[in-house]
């Protein structure tokens, strides 16, 4: 865990300093975030980075990519082998992004400040290929982030991101947002200061919105979307079942967010639109504050990540020498892996794990 400081905000804005100032963000994109709480980055990485990343990804999977009944797993969310800075790897996006929270200088560059190589891939599967269902009822409604407690400041997640590895078209798994809910989840945790877990804010807030209120994050191979890091979203399901993979790499800021900037012109994009959702724009949130101590936890998701390395090493190790290729891991390395840092925090109780992950029943 880590301890509160109330001063955090204040320190942070006398370094910033300055007014934020937007050179990758239209006009147009920043009306679309503050109006829908989200926005699309077209080519938000090269194409080369893409390629590098998902050329072995069936060798990893131990899957034939053109004989679809060796696709064994619905979804499967691989580990990491390999991991590079966003600012590297997404250089175009990562611009945005910064722009998003405020500027570079915000980013905390002690943890989560790498993307990585672990593909989440929907497939689908033949039983579920033709069931429609609303996108409301897919079950796997959630807020990022097992790995802290959510308050209405939290910065521990400072964007939701997906970034696409594959084309993603309709009917093809595209990940699901709703924008409808988000200001009631942000309203949740205002009348909530002591904060709450992913599954016990959603449950209320995606009740009885129409299925037009629901968005698909469909776009070519490169692009990314960003989202309020409080942004519900799920997988949908991948009725083509073409091979579909993303990335939602984390994201995480030095402090809290600020509701109580001396200057509006410092407020962030994100900031701004859960000031408005709230109503409470440009006055900031007053005496507002969280009534409990931040804490951090060690994620359960790892490990089940993790359990997949060997199986995978052993794939890439036969591909390689079949082909006369090399294997590239930091699991061979020696080298650590930028969750590892994770392992300073206390590893979260049952009742905790049992509460981020029951499906949300929305109704």
């Amino acid at each position: 865990m880590y301890p509160t400081r109330p001063d955090a905000n204040s320190q942070h804005r006398e370094r910033i300093g300055m007014t934020i100032t937007y050179e990758h963000l239209s006009p147009e994109q920043r009306a679309h975030f503050l109006e829908h709480g989200w926005v699309k980055v077209d080519g938000g990485i090269p194409s080369d980075h893409i390629r590098a990343w998902t050329e072995n990804a069936f060798v990893r999977l131990g899957w034939d990519e053109h004989d679809k009944s060796t696709w064994t797993d619905e979804a499967y969310h691989m580990p990491r082998h390999r991991e590079v800075k966003h600012s590297h790897h997404m250089p175009k996006a990562w611009a945005v992004a910064s722009e998003l929270v405020g500027g570079k200088d915000r980013w905390d560059d002690d943890i989560f400040s790498t993307s990585g190589d672990s593909l989440i891939v929907n497939v689908g599967s033949e039983h579920t290929a033709g069931q429609r269902v609303h996108p409301r009822d897919t079950g796997n409604w959630h807020i990022d982030g097992d790995w802290f407690d959510h308050y209405l400041d939290s910065s521990d997640q400072a964007l939701l991101t997906v970034c696409l590895y594959t084309d993603v078209v309709p009917d093809g798994g595209p990940t699901l947002i709703c924008p409808k809910a988000l200001p009631r989840v942000l309203q949740w945790l205002y009348d909530h200061p002591e904060g709450g877990y992913s599954n016990q804010v959603l449950v209320d807030c995606m009740k009885d919105i129409d299925e037009k209120d629901f968005v698909y994050l469909t776009g070519t191979a490169g692009d990314v979307f960003f989202g309020h890091p409080m942004m519900p979203h799920s997988k949908s399901r991948n009725h083509l079942r073409y091979f579909r993979a993303i990335c939602n790499p984390t994201t995480t800021l030095v402090d809290p967010l600020n509701f109580n900037r001396q200057d509006p012109d410092d407020y962030s994009l994100v900031e701004q639109y859960t000031l408005r959702a709230l109503g409470r724009w440009p006055l900031g949130l007053g005496d507002w504050h969280i009534g409990k101590e931040r804490r951090r936890y060690q994620p359960r998701t790892q490990a089940g990540r993790d359990a997949k390395v060997a199986k995978e090493l052993e794939r890439l190790s036969a591909h390689a020498q079949m082909t006369g290729g090399t294997v590239d891991s930091k699991y061979l390395t020696g080298e650590s892996f930028e969750h590892e840092k994770l392992k300073r925090y206390q590893p979260p109780d049952q009742s905790f794990f049992a509460e981020t992950h029951q499906p949300v029943k929305a109704g």
